[in-house]
């Protein structure tokens, strides 16, 4: 048993990285060529191609989490009640941002400019509790390497981000330059001011 639990974690952590890489070229060639349409891509072969690559380094990566487990044993319970709490919670607030944008809005939908509620904090509120759960999933696991993937997933996040902007500029025009220069692009002191205050 234990022999194909290391097979797994193995296989799991050589897939994310593939992954990662794959879709990391994907996204930089989308920046360098935007003509070609690679992302954002709301239907069709780009936008299955861009969600597959990403659902697999992510599926792949909570797979090689949880086999650090079968590998490493379970270590001690103090990992457990720090990072149980913070992924529920992170992976909660991202769930609650798909509800809130619109899952159509979320997947590169032209429904509108969305600036209120969580988003008056983060222009990419999911894409920051998304690594906040993956970090939360590392401390749980006791898995330095997970962690070490939550920040490839932010690298992945900056450059779809990257991309996302230029599409926004070109859709909402002034309106979304506007939001740009008033709300941080991931989280910063503003969100922190802002958050203070809604409190």
């Amino acid at each position: 048993m234990y022999d194909l639990i290391l097979t797994l974690h193995d296989s799991a952590l050589g897939t994310a990285i593939l992954f990662a890489i794959a879709l990391a070229a994907h996204l930089g060639l989308s920046l360098w060529r935007p003509d070609l349409g690679l992302w954002p891509a709301a239907e069709g072969w780009r936008h299955h191609l861009a969600f597959g690559l990403f659902r697999v380094f992510c599926g792949a990566t909570v797979v090689f989490a949880l086999a650090e487990i079968g590998v490493n044993g379970w270590g001690h319970w103090l990992r457990y009640l720090v990072g149980l709490p913070l992924m529920s919670i992170a992976f909660g607030i991202t769930l609650r941002g798909y509800r809130f944008l619109g899952l159509d809005n979320t997947y590169c939908d032209s429904g509108g400019l969305v600036t209120g509620g969580m988003y008056e904090y983060s222009r990419n509120p999911q894409y920051v509790t998304s690594v906040l759960a993956t970090v939360g999933l590392g401390i749980s696991t006791g898995s330095w390497i997970t962690v070490l993937l939550a920040l490839v997933l932010f690298a992945l996040y900056f450059l779809f981000v990257l991309n996302e902007e230029r599409w926004l500029l070109q859709g909402y025009g002034q309106a979304f330059a506007d939001y740009m220069r008033s709300t941080p692009r991931f989280v910063d002191e503003r969100s922190l001011l802002r958050l203070r205050a809604a409190l």
